[in-house]
């Protein structure tokens, strides 16, 4: 997975999922998109005036504490998000609660359900991913993994035992097994479209891009996600230094770092045996110091 603080997977998983709560939320009504703020319990009422100390009067205002008292239980249950409520939050959100069992996923988003994934495997190469997502290819991979992740906590919390299952249970098993076939599908069909026909399209339009005599490319570059983007930018570049090379030929090379600090370290150590009254090799300076006597034969005895 991406590291923590990686700006692409934030925006990533931002991506909105819709879950089911499997018991009543307390003061999150407003994550409801049918929920309406209702007025205060008391509703803007004006309090009847006690002009005199009669029971009638004492008996209305019972009444009205009743009422008060229905309508603050009213007012609090109003602001519990019933269970079963489809909401939509981000992945970040429903990562935590699906791993406590708090909520159900009932499908994957759109754009990564069984047609959107026909589509792709009948024609990933006219498909605009950057109106479905920015981080197409990134989101799924990390709806992937959750999806993944639900199934094997729910299966691990709930383990199958023979005949004692009830209707309720074979219902969530069934969910849970469509959950998996789904994330395995969502899985294939995101390695077989960024792998395909679609990421050889990519860099073809990159061997072209660099001239300005050639189609323009704006219209295939608007249709593609973040990942695919930036690899379009790196076979650009890839582009622009095989034609720089065709026309200017290799040079002369650049002497490389790790070289120069070779050179360094070597001539550190150098320095250091010398002081140590060392060669490089071990053996003592003052013995290969010695001058040794070379005969040369005479000019006359040639």
């Amino acid at each position: 997975m991406p590291g923590y603080y990686d700006i692409d997977t934030i925006l990533a998983e931002e991506e909105l999922l819709t879950v089911k709560p499997k018991f009543p939320f307390a003061h999150l009504a407003h994550l409801d998109p049918d929920y309406t703020h209702r007025a205060s319990y008391n509703g803007g009422r004006k309090r009847p005036r006690r002009e005199g100390g009669g029971g009638e009067d004492d008996g209305q205002i019972d009444d009205l504490g009743k009422k008060r008292t229905s309508g603050r239980r009213q007012h609090r249950h109003h602001h519990h998000l019933p269970e079963g409520t489809k909401i939509q939050m981000p992945l970040w959100v429903v990562d935590r609660w699906a791993m406590l069992n708090f909520v159900g996923i009932p499908a994957p988003p759109k754009h990564y359900r069984q047609r959107m994934r026909e589509r792709l495997e009948a024609d990933a190469v006219h498909m605009n991913l950057c109106n479905k997502t920015d981080h197409y290819f990134l989101a799924g991979t990390i709806l992937v993994n959750l999806l993944l992740r639900t199934v094997h906590v729910h299966r691990r919390n709930n383990p199958t035992r023979g005949g004692g299952n009830n209707a309720s249970s074979e219902a969530e098993s069934l969910a849970m097994e469509r959950l998996s076939h789904d994330a395995r599908s969502i899985q294939s069909s995101l390695l077989s479209a960024m792998m395909g026909e679609r990421l050889c399209r990519n860099f073809d339009w990159t061997l072209s891009a660099l001239d300005a005599m050639e189609d323009d490319v704006s219209d295939w570059v608007c249709r593609l996600s973040t990942l695919e983007r930036r690899m379009f930018g790196r076979g650009l570049d890839a582009s622009g230094a095989v034609k720089s090379w065709r026309e200017y030929g290799s040079g002369r090379l650049g002497v490389s770092l790790a070289v120069l600090k070779g050179r360094t370290a070597t001539a550190g150590g150098g320095a250091i045996a010398s002081a140590a009254g060392m060669t490089p090799t071990g053996a003592s300076s003052a013995g290969m110091g010695r001058k040794r006597r070379v005969v040369t034969p005479a000019m006359g005895d040639a």
